[in-house]
């Protein structure tokens, strides 16, 4: 893994756990995991994914990996105490886990755009899968921001963030290449399918909510951007200027897509 560009701090705990929940109708209607009895979550972190999964999927017994044992524990606080006796929650490097026993699935959300080798990790996590086990991964494809009306000082902020993510050995377009990293790993019976958001000034709230949450998403990175004279003071005013009052713009529009995919592990029985 890459050292992650978020930081770990309380205030990324926190943001993860909003992320999950604003995003939640996005991102699951793709997820199916009603005859799944056994799951491995891929990089669980502080279990925004976890809660959820138990919610949605109430036959549902998780193996949730990270290696961070900080924030396994704050996981393991947030979770409710009848969700807790169906999930265990492991410490590992996703290129090294190794499972006690074969999985139905696993999924992975938000996670290999900071991984440094995707292709090694989901090598390792097919190994761990039953033969007709099914991996779901979401990942986000940066190339995709479309901000209108246009503000310079955002695009270089946002040119500047992944270019931090790239110097961390991270990779912020990793949606194009779902495809090719799962066949790479073996998998098979490939479906990828991107999920394009698109808000304008015909939804003010949803903009409104929207750029709310991306201005938090990015400015968790403001820190060592601005550290690293990668962005100025003035670009990250200006920037949180203009996300914050775009839904007050008659023109206004913000387009991001972000990308699923799921495959078959193929594992010989």
């Amino acid at each position: 893994m890459s050292d992650y560009l978020h930081g770990y701090v309380h205030t990324e705990y926190e943001r993860l756990l909003h992320q999950a929940r604003f995003l939640e109708q996005e991102v699951y209607p793709f997820i199916d995991l009603k005859h799944c009895n056994h799951l491995l979550e891929m990089g669980c972190g502080v279990g925004a994914q976890t809660r959820i999964l138990l919610e949605r999927f109430p036959q549902l017994h998780i193996t949730a990996i990270d290696r961070s044992a900080e924030e396994l524990e704050v996981a393991s606080q947030q979770l409710p105490g009848d969700l807790q006796h169906r999930v265990r929650f492991v410490q590992a490097d996703l290129l090294h886990f190794q499972a006690e026993e074969k999985a139905d699935a696993a999924f992975c959300c938000w996670m290999l755009e900071h991984a440094s080798n995707p292709e090694a990790i989901l090598q390792n996590i097919r190994r761990s899968l039953s033969a007709d086990g099914q991996i779901y991964l979401t990942e986000v494809e940066n190339n995709s921001l479309e901000v209108r009306p246009h503000s310079s000082a955002l695009d270089a902020y946002w040119e500047a963030y992944n270019r931090l993510q790239l110097h961390l050995k991270g990779w912020p377009f990793i949606g194009q290449n779902l495809e090719h990293h799962l066949q790479s790993a073996g998998f098979e019976h490939i479906h990828v399918l991107p999920h394009p958001m698109h808000y304008s000034h015909h939804n003010t709230e949803r903009l409104k909510d929207f750029c709310a949450y991306w201005w938090r998403l990015i400015d968790s990175a403001s820190e060592p951007l601005l550290r690293g004279g990668y962005i100025s003071e003035e670009q990250h005013r200006l920037s949180r200027e203009h996300l914050l009052n775009l839904h007050q713009h008659p023109q206004a529009s913000f387009r991001y897509t972000f990308v699923q995919a799921k495959a078959l592990a193929g594992n010989k029985p």
